[in-house]
């Protein structure tokens, strides 16, 4: 193949980015679509290859990749502990649902301090370690990644390349002092940006701080190959069965973290409200813990809904995968970034899905199977769809959507520009 490379090296610099057990698998398929087209990957990052949030085994298992973490103590220190609930979190209120949350863009003072700390110590690591390694490129994963990056890059003259899951930045605050730290990352200069197209319209953050076309590379992410696995009729009845599913009139299901633009309560606003129109609906919620968990289970109780609600925690990929096949409808609500792997995942599968317009995934992603609402009428616009689902659930027929690209297909477009960045670096 034209993007295969041999004896390239590449120095992976991400921070506290990486494997997390129960998400982040366009980080790993990242690092695995270099892994396995000739790169050889330096990965130096902020945690220790014993941390359990991270799952690194399946890198490690690639003798060309190569992990420099920190001490376990460290890792578990910055990354590794359980938070007690602050002052925010315990007086957090419920937002209404056709409420718009979106994320807060400004770090904390700690997360600056963090930041600022975290440039010194990898700035100084790249500096004595990387110059042995004489690499061919720089790859900055995520904000925390880039300073150190862009240094090492300076210094040893080679390209850097920035890759971002999404931003923060929008046109509302893009001039906002609060995005300053941000906005400072995403201007340093580079030989590529690699931009996730995931609703957040990061290539017109990118073009308006002065970045041109041949610089931007925007992609949505690829499917995970794991979602193409038959899961069989024996696994999806014997889950079915755990969960007491059995005489559930409308399984509803999403899976998410407890972060308030992620909008776990809307789900549970819909629950309520064909609770009165359906004779038994029920809601499987699955996703690690946030600031919004305790509220949420707390006006599930306050509702009456708890026997209508099953939490599941946190899931691993090959478990939602079942979870997905137990639901009559699969909700992905975010205010914020709706164009992330789930969308992919639930297109691909012909699952009838009720999403959050975010004004990009309905023009990208058409698909009979996904039905867009518009954020601030959610409410009434998920309850009509979900009962007109209710009425002809007998009726549809799960099509799988073959025109979605698959991880390995959309690393080759990736590899590909790199490439040719490579060989124009050279000339």
């Amino acid at each position: 193949k034209g993007t295969q490379m041999k004896s390239k090296r590449l120095v992976l610099v991400s921070g506290l980015i990486g494997p997390l057990k129960s998400s982040n698998q366009s980080f790993t398929n990242t690092v695995k679509g270099y892994l396995e087209n000739g790169f050889e990957v330096y990965h130096f990052a902020f945690y220790s290859r014993k941390n359990r949030r991270y799952d690194l085994q399946e890198l490690l298992e690639h003798e060309n990749y190569k992990f420099f973490g920190v001490p376990n103590f460290i890792s578990q220190i910055v990354n590794g502990r359980k938070r007690k609930k602050g002052n925010t979190e315990q007086d957090m209120k419920i937002p209404m649902p056709n409420e718009i949350v979106k994320p807060e863009a400004e770090i904390t003072k700690l997360q600056f301090f963090f930041k600022v700390l975290y440039d010194i110590f990898e700035s100084v690591r790249l500096l004595i370690v990387v110059p042995f390694l004489k690499p061919d490129v720089i790859y900055s994963y995520e904000i925390y990644g880039v300073n150190p990056g862009y240094l090492i890059s300076k210094v040893l003259h080679k390209p850097l390349i920035k890759r971002f899951q999404g931003t923060f930045i929008d046109s509302d605050n893009i001039d906002s002092k609060r995005t300053l730290f941000h906005k400072k990352v995403y201007e340093k200069d580079c030989a590529l940006n690699i931009m996730a197209n995931d609703g957040t319209k990061g290539d017109l953050v990118l073009k308006k701080l002065g970045f041109s076309d041949d610089k931007i590379l925007f992609l949505l992410n690829g499917l995970d190959e794991r979602i193409k696995r038959n899961v069989s009729t024996e696994e999806i009845d014997k889950k079915r069965k755990e969960l007491n599913l059995d005489g559930k009139d409308l399984v509803l299901g999403i899976f998410n973290r407890f972060y308030p633009f992620k909008r776990i309560d809307r789900a549970v606003y819909l629950l309520r409200e064909l609770k009165e129109r359906i004779p038994n609906p029920y809601l499987l919620v699955g996703g690690m813990g946030g600031p919004t968990e305790q509220i949420i289970k707390e006006y599930v109780i306050k509702n009456g809904l708890e026997n209508n609600v099953a939490f599941l925690g946190g899931l691993d990929y090959d478990n939602v995968i079942i979870h997905y096949h137990l639901c009559d409808v699969i909700l992905i609500l975010n205010d914020y970034a709706n164009t992330g792997n789930q969308l992919l995942e639930a297109a691909y599968l012909g699952k009838q899905v009720i999403a959050t317009d975010d004004g990009n995934n309905s023009k990208i992603l058409r698909y009979d199977n996904i039905h867009y609402v518009r954020p601030d009428k959610f409410l009434e616009e998920a309850v009509k769809i979900a009962l007109e689902i209710y009425q002809n659930k007998d009726n549809f027929k799960e099509q799988i959507n073959t025109d979605i690209l698959t991880w390995k297909e959309r690393m080759e477009i990736e590899l590909s520009k790199v490439n040719e960045v490579l060989n124009n670096w050279r000339k």
